[in-house]
């Protein structure tokens, strides 16, 4: 015999038309969805009336075993006689329905247990820790925790939370590994102890503000008119009316003789260099800051510089045969409009050459141009 859906909704079998009539038979299909009985849940066929029914017992068995809480959405608070027993039960939780009434519900506390449940869970459980007094085992940290004003909480280490009570006036909060919070109220500390001679003075030292003065007949200052003695002044920029009576320029004086490619450094050979050793061969001028500083970097568009290479000769004299800037060769403008061609035997020749920045780039032959002269001296 062969049994047949009656339906999608709530789907369970009879028997099929082309079987006899048996009314038991057409029970036992109805409700177990097959012509035998069924003995065991286990054994319960899918669909069928019988497993619509276990179902059903199965979700009420659920609500049944859920937390006694329970809650409600009202416009007024719940109060002990509302339950059986006369009291609100661990756990309830009421939601003011018009947030019309100011104070708390009594004893809605929503707490129903000291433990996290691990029966009878359902979709919805809210669990809140029974005991609420340790700011450690707790999802939350009670208000008790604070016990003064001006407390603050900090970790005292992982998932651990300890009261740092508040410092003194005019102490301020720093770092300390040493306590159990890693943290400590300390003073500014005294300001008043600054070395002699600096021109420096400090009055209220111990804070909260300390005052920091500056003695203008020490300490050099924008506006007081001072003499300053034994200081070297590095790229100064000198405005106004005063007069210089006298500049003393520092030389770089080698017994070195020109020959190759000659480095000349801003930085460390100044504008003069005289090389007292007789030429050896015609040489290339490469000038630079240093090998690490490039002119390009060193100078700005608009500013200029002159040096002067003095360069001896011997019986056989050599000549300035090319000429570059961090290494990039430029052909200079020179004096008179030929550049030379040959040294000055016996004598020391001068080499005078002006190098002015004239555009932005970082092209080193469109950045610099250069002017130059040979001059004999002996």
């Amino acid at each position: 015999m062969a049994v047949e859906s009656i339906g999608p909704i709530y789907e369970t079998k009879i028997p099929g038309l082309a079987d006899a009539a048996d009314i038991q038979a057409a029970f036992y299909a109805y409700h177990y969805g097959a012509y035998t009985s069924i003995a065991t849940t286990a054994a319960i066929i899918t669909p069928s009336m019988a497993s619509i029914l276990k179902a059903i017992e199965a979700d009420i068995v659920d609500l049944e075993n859920r937390p006694s809480s329970g809650g409600e959405v009202d416009a007024t608070s719940p109060v002990a006689g509302d339950f059986t027993p006369a009291e609100i039960p661990d756990g309830f939780i009421w939601v003011d329905q018009d947030g019309a009434v100011t104070g708390l519900p009594v004893s809605a506390t929503a707490v129903f247990t000291n433990s996290s449940p691990t029966t009878s869970l359902t979709t919805g459980t809210i669990w809140v820790d029974k005991d609420a007094t340790s700011a450690v085992s707790n999802p939350f940290i009670p208000q008790a925790i604070i016990a003064a004003k001006g407390d603050l909480l900090a970790g005292s280490a992982n998932d651990t939370v300890t009261v740092l009570t508040v410092g003194s006036n005019g102490q301020y909060l720093k770092a300390d590994s040493s306590t159990a919070s890693g943290l400590t109220w300390g003073d500014p500390g005294d300001l008043t102890a600054v070395s002699a001679g600096t021109g420096i003075t400090v009055t209220s030292g111990t804070g909260p503000i300390p005052s920091v003065a500056i003695d203008t007949a020490t300490v050099v200052d924008l506006s007081t008119a001072q003499t300053l003695t034994n200081k070297t002044l590095t790229s100064p920029i000198i405005n106004g009316t005063t007069t210089i009576s006298q500049i003393l320029e520092s030389a770089t004086v080698s017994a070195t003789a020109a020959t190759g490619t000659i480095n000349y450094d801003l930085t460390t050979n100044g504008a003069v260099t005289y090389y007292t050793s007789n030429a050896g061969a015609n040489w290339t001028l490469n000038v630079r800051g240093n090998s690490n500083t490039s002119l390009l970097n060193l100078m700005t568009t608009g500013q200029s510089l002159t040096i002067a290479f003095l360069v001896t000769q011997g019986s056989t004299a050599y000549y300035q045969s090319g000429f570059q800037v961090d290494g990039t060769s430029i052909t200079p403008k020179w004096q008179g409009g030929t550049a030379p061609t040959s040294g000055n035997a016996s004598s020391v020749d001068i080499y005078s050459m002006t190098i002015v920045k004239v555009a932005t780039t970082s092209t080193v032959a469109s950045a610099f141009t250069a002017f130059g002269s040979q001059t004999k001296f002996a």
